[in-house]
């Protein structure tokens, strides 16, 4: 079964409102929500890795830690490029 945060974190990829949309509400939940965040970041296509950043800097949760150290080089390579 999906909670409704896992939900949210799947969303996250979409470059559209929705991943807005569940940006705003998971920075709702606030440190509740890094759990399922942490769980889903490896799913997460490039959009949505960096979208899930944006949230763990808001949630200034300690279980968060440095970022993109969890992404792999060559991702936060490409991605410095667009």
């Amino acid at each position: 079964m999906t909670t409704h945060i896992e939900r949210l974190v799947q969303r996250l990829d979409d470059s559209t409102d929705p991943s807005y949309d569940a940006r705003a509400e998971l920075i709702g939940i606030g440190p509740d929500a890094v759990p399922a965040l942490i769980d889903g970041l490896p799913s997460l296509g490039g959009f949505g890795q960096l979208t899930a950043i944006e949230v763990f800097e808001e949630a200034a949760d300690p279980r968060c830690g440095p970022f993109p150290t969890c992404l792999p080089p060559t991702s936060c390579q490409a991605r410095r490029r667009e």
